[in-house]
């Protein structure tokens, strides 16, 4: 029912207000509250009689939810059944009858619709959500670890290989000052000093200038050996990068005199290590072509010590390791003419036997 007001004003006659536009409020008749005490037992507990209300409703909704999923899915065939027969076939006996059961379930659903339990778990849909995660920072850097064994040279070759000239051009810097150093070290550092192999390379150069007597020439290498090894200490003892230890060591080396001096002795104790290694190294090379007597004379009349002594480098080098691999690789290398003019002399030197069972060498045929 609407109610009409009648209004008189002072003075004037009755008049009937307009009537109020209808407002259907029969959807919300249907409301189900979980807290709800209409109905409690004073005998039962509140909170036992609520959670016994949510669990019956919830499984209520979940057998609706199934019955309406089922009817769904029917009604779905029914109706691609039903679209077999198009337009002019809707009188076929059989489509009237699909279109019947089309008619009954669209039926049931719209009175399960109408009959439907409203709560604060279905009245609302989400439309759209988004979560929004704060940034979580991944794992602290850590210094790299100390590596032991053969872990040293694992890739030293390839990343020589890669990065020959770069080093080249850190050992150039040996005379510069740190400031100079220190900036190439910013831009190249994160390339030199992956692993210990930038170290290893410098060794290696320094030891190799001292043996061929160009002392002075391996001070500079020296020095630039040990600003890697000591960033890669610092870092270690920071528990950071080495990469982040490049700006506050040489800083403090710039800034602490004290500091600067102790690094240059570092470098001089090293260059003294490399000084006896240098003169040790020569003698084991003069004991291992000891080995092979001065007048010993191979099959074909040729020396074995001046067939050594006149190899390309890596040949020379490969014989004195026994290492098959790098003399094939030297081999390889060459030009097939030199290579052949090569293994025909170390074969008559007797440095290198061909296997009979294999028949005459490549370099004789």
């Amino acid at each position: 029912k609407h109610l009409r007001l009648s209004i008189a004003p002072p003075g004037g006659e009755c008049c009937a207000a307009p009537a109020m536009s209808a407002f259907d409020y029969s959807k919300w008749d249907n409301i189900e509250l979980s807290d709800d005490e209409s109905d409690l037992h004073p005998n039962i507990d509140k909170d036992s009689w609520f959670r016994l209300k949510h669990r019956t409703r919830v499984e209520r909704e979940e057998e609706e939810g199934k019955k309406r999923v089922g009817l769904e899915s029917k009604l779905q065939t029914l109706r691609k059944e039903l679209a077999v027969f198009g337009e002019g076939g809707r009188e076929h006996l059989k489509a009237k009858k699909l279109q019947k059961e089309i008619d009954g379930i669209e039926a049931e659903l719209a009175e399960m619709d109408k009959h439907r339990k409203w709560n604060a778990d279905n009245m609302c849909k989400t439309v759209e959500s988004k979560s929004v995660i704060s940034e979580t920072k991944g794992p602290e850097p850590k210094p790299e670890p100390r590596l032991q064994g053969e872990a040293i040279a694992a890739g030293y070759c390839e990343f020589v290989e890669a990065n020959e000239e770069l080093l080249e051009e850190y050992i150039a810097l040996g005379k510069a000052e740190l400031e100079e150093v220190r900036e190439f070290l910013k831009v190249h550092g994160s390339t030199l000093l992956q692993g210990e192999h930038a170290e290893s390379y410098l060794l290696l150069d320094c030891l190799e200038k001292e043996m061929n007597g160009e002392h002075e020439a391996m001070l500079p290498s020296a020095r630039q050996n040990q600003l890697l090894t000591q960033l890669r200490e610092f870092s270690r003892a920071a528990g950071r990068p080495v990469m982040d230890a490049v700006h506050p060591l040489f800083q403090r080396l710039l800034d602490n005199e004290d500091l600067l001096e102790s690094f240059e002795e570092a470098v001089a104790t090293f260059a003294r290590r490399i000084e006896r290694r240098a003169v040790e190294k020569k003698k084991e090379m003069d004991a291992e072509a000891g080995d092979i007597e001065p007048t010993q004379q191979g099959p074909g009349g040729l020396s074995p010590i001046e067939v050594l002594n006149t190899l390309p480098e890596e040949m020379r080098e490969a014989f004195k390791a026994k290492d098959m691999q790098r003399l094939q690789a030297a081999l390889q290398a060459m030009d097939q003419d030199e290579a052949k003019y090569h293994l025909r002399r170390c074969e008559d030197s007797g440095l290198w036997v061909p296997s009979p069972a294999e028949g005459p060498p490549p370099y004789r045929q």
